[in-house]
């Protein structure tokens, strides 16, 4: 069975990375890990985690629809890449369509859709100090081979 430590971090598409950054930094007390804003992209952490809240600007118009505001995927934090390996092969066993496997410099990630088509992340983290691993080299995303 599957066992899912907690929920690890949101990212949300918005209309501007910028003005949201400034909001959740406002309101929440978040800190920027890493941010890109030439490319719309605003991670954000409350300095333990690599990343709690993410902001990408790919949002326009009104909600709800593929390229409006709203959640971009929800993630879900396992206790080691063992218990990512063992996931992704129950998810192929059940029939749940893996979308990707990804190597982040801060974690090793399985995507898959829910029934309603919204993104969930299977994850686990490589590194002990992810906030500062974001913060100095930033993310990358690379295909994970998992068989």
């Amino acid at each position: 069975m599957i066992q899912a430590r907690k929920l690890g971090h949101v990212v949300l598409k918005v209309r501007d990375a910028g003005t949201s950054r400034d909001f959740y930094t406002r309101t929440l007390g978040l800190k920027v890990a890493h941010e890109d804003l030439e490319r719309g992209t605003v991670f954000l952490s409350f300095g333990k985690e690599h990343h709690d809240l993410a902001l990408f600007q790919l949002a326009s118009g009104e909600t709800p629809g593929p390229t409006q505001p709203g959640l971009h995927h929800m993630a879900w934090q396992l206790g080691s890449f063992e218990e990512l390996k063992a996931a992704y092969q129950e998810l192929k066993a059940i029939g749940v369509p893996v979308e990707s496997t990804v190597e982040h410099n801060v974690t090793r990630s399985v995507y898959f859709p829910d029934p309603d088509g919204n993104r969930v992340e299977l994850y686990c983290d490589m590194t002990d100090d992810g906030f500062e691993t974001m913060r100095t080299v930033g993310p990358r995303r690379d295909h994970l081979d998992l068989g």
